[in-house]
């Protein structure tokens, strides 16, 4: 398991020592914002451009500084966030740096991410999401993403644990 030390080292060398922006999605956003305690063993990163071979491989390299596995870059979260249109334009920064920025999707898009599977642990990470949202006062849709929930919940009774969160 990857532990807040390390993504943090690993997310402050990315943006002090790589081009480029990117973007934390996943369990691994939820820990280092200390959204939840879950324990997440990948990355969950995706670049706002398209990611070069260079790049790939500069990031295994900060990887192993960091003391990670190069397997701890998932590539798939790529394709996730890419089959949402517009998705650029849902984007928070997370943290600005000397050489690239460092993005987390908005509520509205990280939900959107989460429901495409709907597993058990994707609707706890919805959860603790909202929740973190709440905590620290952050300002989203109610409605927007109410409709965008019950629009799924009557293919997944699941969600109805997000949305009693909403009401």
């Amino acid at each position: 398991m990857i532990s807040l030390d390390q993504y943090k080292l690993f997310l402050q060398n990315m943006i002090t020592e790589l081009e480029g922006d990117w973007v934390l999605i996943g369990g691994s956003l939820l820990a280092v914002i200390n959204a939840e305690s879950r324990l997440t063993s990948d990355i969950d990163l995706c670049s706002v451009d398209e990611l070069s071979n260079e790049k790939r491989i500069s990031l295994m390299k900060l990887a192993e500084q960091a003391g990670l596995s190069i397997e701890a870059i998932n590539p798939a979260a790529d394709y996730f966030l890419k089959q949402i249109p517009n998705w650029k334009n849902s984007l928070v920064v997370l943290q600005k740096g000397p050489k690239g920025n460092l993005y987390r999707p908005s509520l509205e898009l990280y939900i959107r991410l989460k429901l495409g599977r709907g597993t058990h642990t994707d609707i706890k990470d919805c959860v603790s999401f909202i929740n973190w949202h709440f905590k620290n006062k952050i300002d989203f849709n109610y409605d927007k993403i109410k409709k965008m929930l019950l629009d799924k919940a009557e293919y997944n009774a699941k969600i109805n644990e997000i949305l009693e969160l909403l009401n």
